[in-house]
């Protein structure tokens, strides 16, 4: 959360002004959409524990060798010690390991004869299964986590992390992990076990393959801070955590008004990892204007998460809260539900924002938080409210009022960021991402910093603003995720491969299409009828559907359902005609039809004495033609020869 000046190094020099982007939308306010189930923290607990030890069951009885991971003491001090300052909080270091496991066909029989050395691990077979684990410590660690990179394991592979203590997390497939590898979830101690169990067939039918295997890449060491722990717990404040200023107040001392409770259920404390270290920021689910789907987006700050290796590094956990009066625990002691992994989506320094999706589903119980584009930089006095987690500690809550009056620091212009003053709590470093809510509890934006003469004090509101990107100034860069309408949520251009599909139809005109299904109501999907609006000859195109049987001429081509235009016809009566047309009798030679065929056709008369009395059409039947009296050149009546040439 970078604060005055000094604090903009996260924010790129030169900044877009956007703050009219929204212009060309209309305005859009979305309610908040609560996840179905309840949180449920005792059977998470409980069947973390069950599977913690049900691996430990499945460890061969000897002993790894391991991995030992050290942290130099003036490292580690460093780590601990370091100001607290404005922005995304350190809290730990990601350490490379390099350690590389190769789990081949030749290991799995060695070990059908009891438990074998392999690497820093011992394997051996458990039922169907080559099951390989190790031990990793790290210490001084008050957490870790793995980053594991190359993973080549066969079909069907499992990958799990868990510690003595009963925490326990996986399976994580191999198959699932990006470019990057994936990162596990992150264990309280100083020490975890890695177990991967792989099914026997797999490694028997890959019988003379060497390379199966993974690396573990690097491991995510977590210090003091992110349990809780501050050297620097100058805080006097017993209703909150005393890691927090005195000004913080814990979101369950304070009442908060009933339209922003929901915040409570939406918020995460976000750790990742960046530029060699792990860092806390806050952020929020959002909501989308689909009711039939509960998409986990998540928005942050930019200068949290601007990369997709950051985002996929991403572990969120929602619910983190200590009752008022204390004690104030460490995450994950409680149960809290977590969501690991994150896909980019759109990210700026204009405006300091980011939104994710998840790679896993909400929390049951959780909240989408709705959001408006409304804009309120400018809308001077208009009261703002916030969950956050400064610092990493539990839930805090803070109000704000929108001042104008406030100054502005250079990089941050108001409109695309919005300048209040806090009125009750505050938010640190930590708080950086999180949301802030009009009094409807919509999003207006989210958290940046502060600007203004002390911006290092969360606690002097007078001498500073707190400053939020402005959701109004960037709605034009998400609306496609967060809009997912007709004409925003196709995928590629019109006229590609997938650019129709049943969650997004295509209107008339608008390919390629793949069933009548992928296109809108009334609509039918028309095979390799592309080149008819400029696409390539393959390419399927939602049309409006011919309703006519038979083919033009023919005698049931015309109906009271589906009428027909000029010079179309059998038709049988004015009524199988379009508005203005009249069904003319036994003119079908004119068409190149049978004698009989009755067609659709202009019908005349008017003001004009010399105009056309009978029908017109667009061909002349005998030698009475129409010069200019008919809208269409055709016949006349008789007795209106003088029209005719």
């Amino acid at each position: 959360m970078p604060r005055g000046t000094s604090g903009l190094r996260w924010l790129a020099a030169t900044l877009l002004a956007v703050a009219l982007a929204g212009a060309a939308f209309a305005q859009v306010s979305v309610p908040a959409e609560r996840v179905p189930g309840a949180p449920a923290p005792a059977e998470r607990i409980a069947a973390a524990r069950a599977l913690a030890a049900a691996l430990t069951g499945d460890e061969a009885p000897l002993s790894p060798a391991g991995l030992l991971v050290r942290i130099a003491p003036d490292r580690l001090d460093a780590l601990h010690r370091a100001p607290v300052t404005p922005g995304p909080l350190q809290v730990g270091l990601t350490e490379p390991v390099g350690a590389r496991v190769a789990l081949t066909p030749r290991l799995a029989a060695r070990a059908r004869g009891g438990a074998v050395a392999a690497g820093a691990g011992v394997a051996h077979v458990v039922g169907d299964r080559l099951v390989w684990y190790t031990i990793i410590r790290a210490p001084g660690a008050a957490g870790l986590r793995l980053h594991l990179e190359d993973l080549a394991l066969p079909g069907g592979s499992e990958i799990y992390v868990y510690t003595e203590a009963g925490e326990a997390f996986g399976p994580y497939r191999p198959e699932t992990a990006g470019e990057s590898g994936l990162w596990t979830h992150s264990l309280r101690g100083d020490a975890l076990r890695l177990q991967v169990r792989i099914p026997a067939d797999a490694l028997r039918a890959a019988a003379g393959s060497s390379r199966f295997g993974f690396d573990i890449g690097e491991i995510g060491f977590l210090g003091e801070r992110w349990a809780g722990l501050f050297g620097d717990q100058a805080g006097q404040n017993d209703a909150g955590c005393p890691a927090n200023a005195s000004c913080v107040e814990n979101a369950s001392c304070v009442s908060i008004p009933s339209a922003i409770q929901p915040a409570q259920d939406a918020v995460g404390r976000m750790l990742y990892s960046s530029g060699g270290g792990q860092f806390l920021c806050s952020g929020g689910l959002l909501n989308d204007t689909d009711t039939s789907t509960t998409i986990p987006y998540f928005l942050t700050a930019n200068h949290c998460i601007s990369t997709q290796s950051e985002a996929s590094s991403l572990e969120v956990y929602f619910q983190y809260t200590a009752p008022c009066g204390g004690p104030c625990q460490s995450p994950g002691a409680n149960g809290e539900p977590r969501v690991l992994g994150s896909t980019l989506l759109s990210s700026s320094s204009s405006s300091d924002y980011t939104l994710l999706q998840l790679d896993q589903p909400a929390p049951a119980g959780s909240t989408l938080l709705g959001w408006t584009t409304s804009a309120v930089a400018f809308a001077n006095g208009t009261p703002l409210y916030r969950i956050s987690h400064p610092k990493g500690q539990p839930q805090a809550y803070s109000e704000h009022v929108v001042d104008t009056s406030k100054g502005t620091c250079a990089s941050w212009p108001r409109g695309d960021w919005i300048y209040s003053r806090d009125t009750l709590g505050a938010t640190e470093g930590g708080s950086s991402g999180s949301p802030v809510l009009n009094a409807s509890g919509q999003v207006v934006g989210q958290l940046s910093g502060a600007c203004g003469t002390n911006p290092n004090n969360p606690c002097a509101s007078n001498a500073n603003a707190t400053v939020d990107g402005a959701f109004a100034a960037y709605y034009s860069q998400i609306s496609q995720w967060l809009d997912p309408g007709p004409g925003n949520c196709h995928n590629g251009s019109n006229g590609s491969g997938s650019y129709c599909s049943t969650s997004c139809k295509c209107d008339a005109g608008e390919g390629d299409c793949d069933s009548d299904a992928e296109c809108n109501a009334g609509l039918v999907c028309s095979t390799d009828v592309g080149p008819n609006y400029g696409f390539a000859s393959w390419v399927d195109v939602c049309e409006v559907p011919d309703c006519h049987v038979g083919s033009p001429g023919s005698g049931s081509y015309c109906s009271t359902s589906c009428k027909c235009d000029a010079g179309e016809g059998d038709c049988d009566s004015d009524a199988e005609c379009n508005a203005g047309l009249t069904c003319v009798s036994n003119v079908g030679p004119n068409y190149g039809w049978a004698s009989w065929v009755d067609v659709c056709e202009e019908s005349g008369g008017g003001s004009d004495p010399n105009s056309c009395v009978g029908h017109c059409g667009t061909q002349a039947p005998g030698g009475c033609w129409c010069d200019s009296a008919c809208s269409f050149y055709g016949d006349c009546c008789p007795d209106k020869t003088s029209v005719c040439g």
